[in-house]
């Protein structure tokens, strides 16, 4: 997955966002783990976060177009850039649809997710993001 974040850390703006994404069919819903990585810059500071989580999503129409919508929770984490190097509690939810061809395992998947991050959720960032899947 691949696209940009719209985030309100201790400063906002955009910057691009990329996320690695297992998904585990589970009939009607699908558990997702997820790690992704973006680099903003904070007012002049640009540090990197992981974002490790985990998501269960509803597909609201399991045939070939499959619109979803999840909820979810996991860590936001700075790996780079000067201390102090944020370490908080994210939760998250997610808008999407995917698009599968039939016989080939191949699909394509577009998705909104917004996510709070720390115990006030007084940061935040919404990530838009388009994929592929095999």
């Amino acid at each position: 997955m691949g696209g940009v974040s719209h985030y309100n850390l201790s400063g906002t703006g955009t910057a691009p966002f990329g996320a690695l994404r297992l998904e585990i069919p589970l009939l009607i819903a699908v558990a997702e783990g997820s790690l992704g990585v973006f680099r903003p810059n904070e007012n002049g500071v640009h540090r990197t976060y992981v974002i490790p989580e985990a998501q269960l999503q509803w597909q609201l129409l399991p045939v070939l177009v499959k619109p979803y919508i999840g909820i979810g929770g996991g860590w936001f984490r700075a790996v780079s850039g000067p201390d102090p190097r944020r370490n908080d509690f994210t939760l998250s939810a997610a808008a999407g649809i995917r698009v599968g061809i039939p016989l080939t395992g191949f699909g394509v998947r577009a998705e909104a997710r917004v996510r709070g991050i720390g115990s006030s959720f007084g940061s935040s960032a919404t990530e838009l993001t388009l994929g592929v899947s095999w």
